[in-house]
């Protein structure tokens, strides 16, 4: 096997972690903490609609890091998939500071995707009387 299958197959490994893997880890470990931490200080954050996008977020990203790493396996030769495993490791190694819920990224990305699950309280009155 050429050199430059090995050195794909780490290349493919490594962006099919950082793009879609991560995603899934971030949505765990850190979506979670930022959701509870948003209902906590907003009881008017609906904390089951966040739960259920992060679970459809974490599911979607499992399944095709899954789903690539099986036609890898398949399609490709030994030394190739474990170019890919290597590359995958190193894409986890490198995206590791993106597990924090304190991490200001993910913070801005959860304000963005999540700001719908900010409901208003029905129970506020806004006429006033003069």
């Amino acid at each position: 096997m050429k050199l430059s299958y090995l050195l794909g197959a780490i290349a493919a490994g490594f962006l099919c972690m950082s793009l879609v893997g991560m995603q899934a880890l971030v949505a765990l470990f850190s979506s979670i903490p930022l959701a509870k931490r948003r209902h906590r200080e907003n009881p008017a954050f609906d904390l089951r609609r966040a739960y259920r996008r992060i679970l459809l977020v974490t599911v979607l990203a499992a399944v095709l890091t899954v789903l690539a790493a099986i036609l890898v396996a398949v399609l490709l030769p030994l030394p190739a998939v474990a170019g890919y495993l290597l590359g995958m490791i190193l894409g986890f190694v490198c995206s590791l500071r993106r597990l924090s819920p304190n991490n200001e990224r993910n913070q801005r990305i959860f304000a963005r995707f999540y700001e719908d699950c900010l409901t208003e309280e029905s129970d506020i009155d806004d006429t006033r009387i003069s």
